[in-house]
């Protein structure tokens, strides 16, 4: 006869190998695609190879236009989100630079933390290649618009304004302790964040029949290879971190918030944790829009980001 003791552990052991097969059977269903050249013929704009991995890009407008840089938040999509306002902004005849964070859209996931200083870096990097060196207005949205202040600390002279759009700047994200702890939070990131990850993102919109559409291109993307480790490495790496004082560098009257009405990571109040370190900030609200006011509500946006712009010219 068995002893207690001895079936306790050969129970344990059968579970945790049950586990271990589940596991990795489940995981081997996600990210089944590899983002590679055949991935990528039919990304539009174009590509170029920085010193952490392929950047996608796109140019728009004239030459001789006032540049304009936009920088995307976390979402996987890339610079999609930013279909609305590229052509109103080329309209308006400014030269505009788009192009996908690494780990997003179609630019590389490379294998490594996603810090503050890895993003820069591709920024400053891109634009150097490009010689998109003139004087520029950045517009970013949510975590992007720490790259935008990472940006214009390091190229101050190039940078006129800033435009954030529900800026993810002031360290306030607080990830579960739980996913501190290596194989928890690979199991955490398999079982329950994967499968959730694109109905999670449906609160960030007011506009449900919008985010139906906006989903079909999230479930394309999270699908390559690597999306699970962008988002925990950003996490831990990126959207726990401040950049509040990187405002006091900015002169006065040279930045434009703007939040949708109902973005629950930008709720009523907010904006006096940015006023607070950058008094002459302007602030604008966005009736009826949740995260993304500028891809939701672009008719009422649009107009709100030109006049700040043309406002000290």
């Amino acid at each position: 006869m068995m002893r207690p003791a001895r079936k306790l552990v050969v129970g344990l052991l059968a579970i945790l190998i049950v586990l271990v097969i589940v596991y990795m059977a489940t995981n081997n269903k996600q990210e089944t695609k590899v983002l590679d050249d055949v991935a990528r013929n039919s990304a539009p704009g174009q590509f170029v190879t920085l010193s952490d991995g392929v950047t996608h890009y796109q140019l728009f407008g004239p030459d001789t236009g006032k540049q304009i840089l936009l920088i995307h938040g976390g979402g996987i999509a890339g610079f999609e989100v930013w279909n609305q306002t590229i052509p109103f902004l080329v309209s308006k005849g400014y030269r505009v630079l788009t192009y996908d964070l690494y780990g997003r859209g179609y630019s590389d996931r490379p294998n490594i933390e996603y810090t503050p200083e890895l993003l820069a870096r591709q920024a400053s990097e891109l634009t150097a290649e490009l010689h998109f060196t003139k004087e520029l207005s950045i517009i970013s949205m949510s975590m992007g618009s720490m790259v935008a202040l990472d940006y214009r600390a390091e190229h101050s002279d190039q940078v006129k304004d800033l435009v954030m759009i529900s800026p993810s700047a002031a360290g306030t994200y607080k990830s579960s302790k739980l996913l501190k702890i290596p194989v928890v939070s690979s199991l955490l990131m398999t079982f329950y964040w994967y499968p959730r990850a694109v109905e999670n993102q449906r609160k960030e919109f007011v506009d449900q029949a919008l985010f139906d559409q906006y989903a079909k291109r999230l479930e394309y993307f999270m699908n390559f290879e690597g999306y699970k480790h962008v988002n925990y490495s950003t996490w831990m790496h990126t959207l726990n971190q401040s950049k509040l004082e990187m405002f006091k560098e900015v002169p006065p009257n040279r930045i434009l918030i703007i939040h949708g009405e109902k973005d629950p990571y930008f709720p009523a109040g907010s904006i006096s944790v940015y006023s607070g370190v950058y008094p002459t900030v302007k602030d604008t609200t966005i009736a009826n829009a949740g995260h993304m006011a500028h891809f939701e509500r672009p008719a009422e946006t649009n107009p709100v980001i030109f006049d700040f712009l043309n406002t000290l010219r």
